[in-house]
């Protein structure tokens, strides 16, 4: 699942979060971001670890991927 970048357009505090992170917690965070965990936890977790987020910008970009994807079907 893991990829270069995150899929769609993820905004520049997503993309800040992406490009601090190596490989193993990119895996990590691209699994959670594009499932079911909920964004306030999600904003927790990367709280903790100095990454500031809001669970409105994760759940943002995610309604734009689902618009994306059900644009292209």
């Amino acid at each position: 699942m893991t990829s270069r970048r995150l899929p769609g357009s993820p905004g520049p505090r997503l993309t800040a979060i992406w490009e601090a992170l190596d490989e193993r917690e990119r895996e990590a965070f691209e699994r959670h971001l594009l499932q079911d965990t909920a964004a306030e936890d999600l904003v927790w977790i990367l709280g903790r670890f100095g990454h500031r987020v809001s669970a409105s910008t994760i759940r943002t970009y995610r309604r734009r991927l689902r618009q994306e994807a059900s644009d292209s079907a």
